[in-house]
């Protein structure tokens, strides 16, 4: 984490009231907040194993505060196109601090299927490539399917990510039409060099985008403590997720996302 992390999220939990008496401690994978409402292990590294003790162990899906999916989610809610029939996900990245292993990508794009369509996986099909790449198909309980390109990409590659929802009345994206690759909000054009300009939070300005959106998740879970325990069970159902896409590529079957 940026040193800047831990005042910014001290400075917003105070401006906005999220909860008093805030202290933050950074950990590998993970970001502990003791405040007047608990104790929280906010951890992103899905393949850790957690320990069991005092503090609450509470996924952080940071890409639920990222405002093109949270976007794509109303195109949905506001009917602009329905009904939601499929989504199409391509997510190919380097290795970051955020994205370790291909489990957290999976939990990343499983989580963000059913948030944007508010849909309920309930059958998997995966073949996985190794460590480094998978195709999966996933059924959810409304009859929406997700297809899935994920993966990880050699070091300096452009990141590929796209998402698009399949409805009966057209089609809502993440990105403009024809386009794959990231799109950055700041292009300025010197001859032969090109610099990229990624901030999007005034706020948190000069932050990478992934911390920002880690700390705007976090207060808007602190902000009503009732939603530490949905989000607990949310990760509880993506373990079973993970779990089905693993027997399904070892049994090139479709497999059931057992609850």
């Amino acid at each position: 984490m940026e040193k800047e992390f831990i005042p910014k999220l001290l400075e917003l939990a105070e401006k906005y009231r999220a909860a008093e008496e805030l202290c933050v401690i950074p950990e590998e994978g993970a970001v502990k907040v003791k405040c007047s409402k608990g104790a929280f292990r906010f951890f992103y590294d899905f393949n850790k194993e957690l320990p069991q003790d005092e503090w609450i162990n509470t996924p952080l899906f940071h890409w639920q505060a990222q405002q093109k999916y949270i976007q794509l989610r109303g195109l949905i809610d506001r009917r602009m196109v329905e009904p939601a029939l499929a989504m199409r996900i391509h997510h190919m990245v380097q290795h970051d601090e955020f994205t370790r292993t291909l489990k957290d990508i999976m939990v990343f794009e499983a989580n963000l299927f059913e948030f944007v369509t508010r849909a309920r996986i309930d059958h998997v099909f995966a073949d996985f490539s190794g460590e480094v790449y998978t195709n999966c198909i996933m059924s959810a309980s409304n009859n929406v399917k997700a297809s899935m390109e994920l993966g990880f990409l050699p070091d300096g590659s452009e990141p590929v990510l796209l998402h698009e929802v399949v409805a009966r009345t057209g089609i809502a994206s993440d990105l403009p039409v024809d386009i794959q690759t990231v799109q950055y909000p700041i292009y300025v054009f010197k001859g032969e060099k090109t610099e990229k300009y990624n901030e999007i939070d005034f706020e948190l300005y000069g932050m990478n985008n992934t911390q920002a959106d880690c700390i705007r998740f976090i207060l808007w879970a602190l902000t009503d403590e009732t939603r530490i325990g949905q989000l607990r069970d949310d990760y509880a159902h993506m373990e079973k997720v993970y779990a089905a896409a693993v027997k399904a590529s070892s049994t090139l079957s479709n497999a059931a996302v057992e609850e």
